[in-house]
């Protein structure tokens, strides 16, 4: 396997940049890993790369451990999955929103500053060669769980806690400077919710529709979840208001990572198995929206019915803690920038994001591997809903766990009649 296979553009001059960045002088050889199995990236092709290199001053050898992804090699993939906005988007992420922030702190001087990301170590963008080079954070013990799994009480307090830091820098940035928090965010670009992009995606948000209301229907059928889904579950209205809701500014309003579902949180585990730190990874969906986007979208897309009911306010607090604690540290005041009162009245107006979300990322997290479409066949004419054609849900467990969210959202009134 060839370095021209992530991107014409990824070379051996690449190789020695990347060994630069980590303290060495030069790259002697290179090895690529395993791949990653059917369904793990829609958007792009993914590769495990290590990089051996010498540091010439006094000789020490080093080995730098990388995920790189880089642009579909099949056009018509390429073209339905937009793969050169999100490229674009997540570049931007790591070379105009981290250098802001990791400034930001630098001034700052936190005690325990955010830096739950993996390191990006090179990158192109050009629309057509695009790639981006990532620190391969596995090997700090880092890994992803099962996408069909629900997440356990402690696994969710860890994730809110961690996603509080991620949204308390931006809140405290956008406080303390804000034109510059301003210039940052402007790097980024909605990839999913916007006029652009409705005859793109209306489509297959028309499938994942009818694949909720029937399992509503099939669930809580006569009820008044079934009447309050049903009349969110259209696909024209729900995408005025998903645009509406991605672009509405808001005093909470933060950068967002857009993907908050459980794969995109790699959790390192004591030998005893419990979860001690989170990597955030995947930033092709952030944007500058409100911070009740990404809670409702984990809330919505990776926990359980029974976790909601008896932990709700827990985890909502969870993270209401720990961002007020990074934004402190910053040197921003917590009891205005993100007040309890505050935070209720967000989620009120924003949390119903989560279910728009959630009937897309749902269907997808429990689809079995042999459900998923082999993406490197997609024909010239391919649409969106060619690759992503689901369809209702044959298994009663599968029907209740979107179901589910629709009870919750609407029992906290996020949806209402």
């Amino acid at each position: 396997m060839s370095l021209s296979e992530i991107s014409s553009k990824f070379t051996e001059k690449t190789l020695d940049e990347i060994i630069q960045k980590s303290g060495g002088t030069k790259h002697t050889s290179y090895k690529f890993g395993e791949g990653f199995k059917k369904g793990d990236s829609y958007l792009s092709r993914v590769y495990r790369l290590t990089v051996y290199g010498v540091k010439e001053s006094d000789g020490s050898t080093l080995e730098v451990h990388l995920i790189c992804k880089g642009m579909p090699d099949n056009m018509a993939r390429r073209k339905v999955f937009h793969s050169a906005d999100f490229f674009r988007n997540e570049i931007n992420f790591y070379t105009k929103v981290v250098p802001a922030w990791e400034s930001f702190q630098a001034r700052r001087k936190p005690a325990n500053p955010f830096n739950e990301y993996p390191k990006c170590l090179a990158s192109h963008c050009d629309g057509e060669n695009d790639f981006i080079a990532l620190e391969n954070v596995n090997y700090r013990g880092y890994g992803a769980p099962n996408r069909q799994d629900y997440i356990s009480l402690e696994d969710a307090i860890l994730t809110m806690r961690t996603l509080g830091r991620f949204h308390g820098i931006s809140l405290a940035f956008r406080a303390l400077e804000p034109e510059n928090f301003e210039t940052a965010a402007r790097g980024l670009e909605e990839t999913y919710y916007n006029e652009v992009k409705r005859s793109w995606y209306i489509g297959f948000l028309g499938l994942a529709c009818n694949v909720a209301k029937d399992a509503v229907e099939k669930t809580y059928g006569g009820t008044k979840y079934e009447t309050i889904a049903k009349k969110f579950l259209q696909p024209t209205p729900l995408y005025d208001d998903l645009i509406k809701l991605v672009s509405a500014d808001s005093p909470l309003a933060a950068i967002g990572h857009g993907d908050c579902w459980t794969p995109n949180f790699l959790t390192r585990y004591s030998k005893d198995k419990h979860p001690k730190a989170i990597v955030i990874i995947d930033f092709q969906l952030a944007r500058r929206a409100s911070i009740a986007l990404d809670i409702s979208f984990f809330i919505y897309s990776c926990t359980s019915e029974e976790l909601r009911v008896s932990h709700y306010e827990q985890l909502l607090k969870e993270y209401h803690q720990s961002a007020c604690a990074l934004i402190a540290e910053l040197g921003a005041n917590p009891t205005e920038v993100l007040s309890w009162q505050a935070f209720q009245e967000e989620l009120r107006q924003f949390a119903r994001f989560g279910c728009g979300m959630g009937i897309e990322s749902l269907p997808m997290s429990l689809a079995e591997d042999d459900e998923i479409a082999d993406l490197d066949d997609m024909k010239e004419d391919a649409v969106l809903t060619d690759v992503w054609d689901i369809k209702p849900f044959k298994v009663q467990s599968k029907r209740e766990r979107v179901a589910q969210i629709f009870k919750h959202a609407i029992d906290q009134n996020y949806i209402t009649n």
